[in-house]
């Protein structure tokens, strides 16, 4: 039973977020009943609102689909992380750069968004000012240093980073775990 309702949790999330990206919208009966959190908790609804799937969502599901074109090579330092993100494949190195300035970008305008697939996310946006973040693009990706003096947000830096490499190693499974 229980591994029917994950799997019935999965297709129902994965054709929902494909039915946002393909422009189709679910019937507004089922739209408030499904996306307000249930099983899966978190704002569905904002998650999937048209300017999250234009924006954060788009490209955060197009890098899961390309998850195995990634590589991730982490540096733990005392206090955060340097992380390098690249890809060989063009359209995967462009998503990789689109995805961290956008981030950046709300962090910057204060302009969170649900994302109940990471635990460290809404705790970033919640502590922008508690940690340094320093952004280098590269030709095939980004290198990006995040830091603070402040040990608990030291662990969510490297909770992150450590999200995104499960991210990168297993696509789309590893962001439903992080839901469930």
């Amino acid at each position: 039973m229980r591994r029917r309702s994950f799997v019935t949790v999965i297709a129902s999330f994965v054709g929902t977020v494909s039915g946002y990206l393909l422009g189709r919208r679910p019937a507004q009966a089922q739209g408030s009943a499904m996306m307000g959190g249930g099983m899966m908790g978190g704002d569905m609804g904002g998650m999937m609102s048209p300017e999250n799937m234009r924006g954060p969502m788009r490209t955060g599901m197009e890098l899961f689909e390309r998850h195995k074109l990634i590589r991730r090579q982490v540096t733990e330092l005392p206090d955060g992380v340097h992380d390098v993100t690249t890809s060989a494949d063009p359209t995967t190195a462009a998503l990789i750069k689109e995805h961290v300035i956008d981030m950046y970008r709300r962090l910057d305008e204060d302009r969170p968004f649900p994302y109940p697939m990471s635990n460290s996310v809404p705790q970033m946006f919640a502590n922008p000012t508690k940690y340094q973040r320093k952004l280098d693009i590269l030709p095939d990706g980004v290198a990006v240093t995040e830091t603070s003096s402040d040990p608990e947000m030291v662990a969510v830096i490297k909770a992150h980073s450590r999200e995104l490499d499960r991210f990168a190693k297993d696509g789309m499974p590893a962001m439903m775990r992080g839901m469930m």
